[in-house]
């Protein structure tokens, strides 16, 4: 399968379990791989049968900021759910969202999530309904962890 990749998406949102993080906000790095079948613009030459960058670079940056997100993982999804909506060539989509200023007392480069996606998986998960998960409250986790 052929990839379109977008790297280093730098982004300013207020994703994060502490409230510190949605007040102050902070910056994210985003990479984005969409696995399709570029053979119509490969053989065509046109931009039609691929992803426009303008438009998936908006796609990521409106789905990304648009909703704030205790967890980076359902702010990952988002994109991955706005990429499979605007792009009908996308098959399969990888989002990873890097987060350099987590609030964790310790060096380190960045935290991270990675989701894979195919558009299969997309379709179903929009026909169940996620079930409740058994992860404590943001205000219990916020206890356990001190304020932020």
């Amino acid at each position: 399968m052929d990839k379109v990749v977008l790297k280093e998406l730098s982004i300013f949102a207020r994703h994060g379990l502490f409230d510190a993080e949605a007040e102050l906000g902070q910056r994210f790095f985003i990479d984005v791989e969409i696995g399709a079948d570029l053979t119509r613009a490969e053989m065509q030459d046109t931009p039609e049968g691929t992803v426009n960058w303008k438009d998936l670079v908006e796609t990521v940056t409106d789905a990304f900021v648009t909703k704030r997100c205790d967890m980076i993982e359902a702010a990952a999804n988002n994109v991955a759910e706005a990429i499979f909506a605007a792009f009908d060539v996308a098959q399969t989509v990888r989002v990873e969202v890097r987060k350099p200023s987590a609030p964790i007392e310790a060096i380190f480069a960045y935290t991270a999530v990675i989701i894979d996606r195919t558009r299969e998986e997309h379709g179903a998960r929009r026909r169940r309904r996620a079930p409740r998960s058994s992860t404590p409250s943001r205000e219990s986790a916020r206890r356990d962890r001190g304020s932020a």
